[in-house]
């Protein structure tokens, strides 16, 4: 299947994502608790779709698309809070209680959310290799600088544009997906997307009280040249985690090791 193929099926895919969900909160009545899937930097949600597929219906799963991917904002209007806004307007279309899984920046939006929407009944995150910032901090305060050099070797600064575009997708791939499969770096280029980048300039503004009332999971992934081990752990450290958990990957553990994260969460589900 060809780049330009899969890049078709992917947007159909997140419009059937759009239009069913609706139809989820119907799924919802049954089944109360349900997994908000938060992405990261140059994705959208159709990264998690093979993650879903695998959960099935043992888990009800919402997938959502941050502003700055697939639509016309400049990228500059991006906000942290534009995006954290955007989430809390997905949660509340969401009834019953939320687990948050968030990946890599991913981290950030949700922690922002908590401030913006206080009075969503969220009892669980989980930080799948993600930076989470507390009050006060900024985004990408724990990474380290080789993190900083491994991503920007396929990724380049587009300041007139405030965006950061894939420079260099096979490079991209390597810092992103080394452990991926050819038929997986296929479906990476097809997903890939340049990144707003205010958002990873911000500043977090978090409730202390509210994140200490909630139970807070981590993932690690083992192989990570996005967010290295090294400062997964920092980011572990600074959190009262419930449990954590490792997955053999790069830092994409939903496309290349799809299966075992889905183990996680099913998991941590049940807890």
């Amino acid at each position: 299947m060809n780049t330009h193929t899969l890049k078709v099926r992917l947007k159909s895919l997140c419009c059937a994502v759009a239009l069913t969900l609706g139809a989820s909160a119907a799924v919802q009545a049954d089944n109360p608790q349900t997994m908000v899937l938060v992405h990261g930097a140059h994705f959208t949600a159709a990264a998690w779709q093979p993650l879903q597929q695998l959960m099935g219906n043992a888990v009800n799963t919402v997938a959502v698309d941050l502003p700055g991917r697939n639509d016309n904002l400049v990228p500059a209007r991006v906000s942290m809070e534009l995006s954290a806004g955007m989430l809390c307007k997905s949660l509340g279309a969401i009834t019953g209680q939320k687990t948050l899984v968030a990946h890599s920046q991913g981290g950030a939006i949700v922690n922002a959310a908590l401030e913006l929407c206080p009075t969503e009944a969220i009892d669980k995150i989980v930080y799948v290799t993600a930076v989470a910032p507390l009050n006060g901090t900024d985004v990408f305060t724990l990474l380290s600088k080789a993190d900083e050099t491994n991503y920007f070797k396929g990724v380049s600064f587009n300041e007139p544009a405030q965006r950061l575009d894939i420079a260099n997708p096979e490079r991209f791939a390597g810092s992103f997906a080394q452990d991926a499969t050819p038929q997986q770096r296929n479906w990476l280029n097809a997903l890939a997307v340049a990144e707003p980048a205010v958002v990873g300039g911000s500043v977090i503004s978090l409730d202390p009280k509210r994140f200490a009332q909630i139970d807070k999971y981590y993932v690690f992934a083992d192989h990570d040249r996005i967010i290295s081990l090294e400062s997964q752990r920092r980011i572990a450290a600074s959190l009262d985690l419930t449990a954590s958990y490792h997955i053999n990957s790069g830092h994409l553990p939903m496309l290349t090791q799809s299966r075992a994260l889905a183990d996680v969460l099913l998991t941590i589900s049940k807890r």
